[in-house]
């Protein structure tokens, strides 16, 4: 679904299980659990049976659904402690994927786009994908001076971590980046800055 302006922001879907996916992977980060539990219902018992569950508990609203997913009897599930590390785990898994794999990531907008750039570089199509964000819309941001992402960004100016620069956040989301811009906040006339509003996240 789209729920602003920003026509660069991803379309997500509704996570559904693919009858053509010979294996599952389910990748989600803290209310992403919602529809992982969703999906892995709708799932049959065979379906369950070769899907591995890959969750990370980090969560910007707070959300931990890990009691619900394992109660679902699948192939496997990893744990993970931090969104990073989930993300990593999933490059890990998909290093040694097969024909018929189908992917389903549920998240947060920045957790899909990492998950989203790993699944690229292994091949996976969009046929083979589906996306479903839950949670917040908080932005994942680079810096275009140092190329620095920050993730978890509500206001449209912020300092960059990276370089200490203040950086305005635009409203263009790049796919090939996973993020949204920030660029020097008073580039144009020096020490003239933006309102600090909140994002529309």
């Amino acid at each position: 679904m789209l729920i602003t302006g920003i026509k660069s922001r991803p379309v997500y879907d509704e996570l559904t299980p693919m009858q053509s996916g010979l294996r599952h992977v389910a990748a989600g980060q803290g209310s992403g659990g919602g529809p992982l539990v969703r999906l892995l219902g709708a799932m049959t018992p065979e379906q369950r049976a070769v899907t591995t569950v890959l969750y990370s508990v980090e969560s910007f609203t707070g959300r931990n659904h890990l009691g619900e997913i394992g109660g679902y009897r699948t192939a496997a599930l990893q744990v993970f402690p931090s969104n990073v590390e989930a993300v990593e785990g999933l490059d890990a898994l998909l290093a040694g994927t097969t024909m018929g794999t189908r992917l389903y990531l549920a998240g947060s907008e920045g957790f899909i786009g990492t998950s989203m750039q790993v699944a690229t570089r292994y091949g996976l199509n969009s046929d083979e994908v589906l996306r479903e964000h839950a949670g917040s819309f908080v932005r994942r941001v680079w810096c275009a001076h140092c190329s620095h992402y920050t993730e978890n960004v509500s206001r449209r100016v912020f300092e960059c971590p990276g370089c200490g620069r203040h950086l305005v956040v635009r409203d263009h989301y790049s796919g090939r980046l996973a993020a949204f811009q920030g660029v020097k906040a008073d580039g144009e006339v020096p020490g003239e800055m933006p309102d600090d509003e909140e994002l529309d996240t």
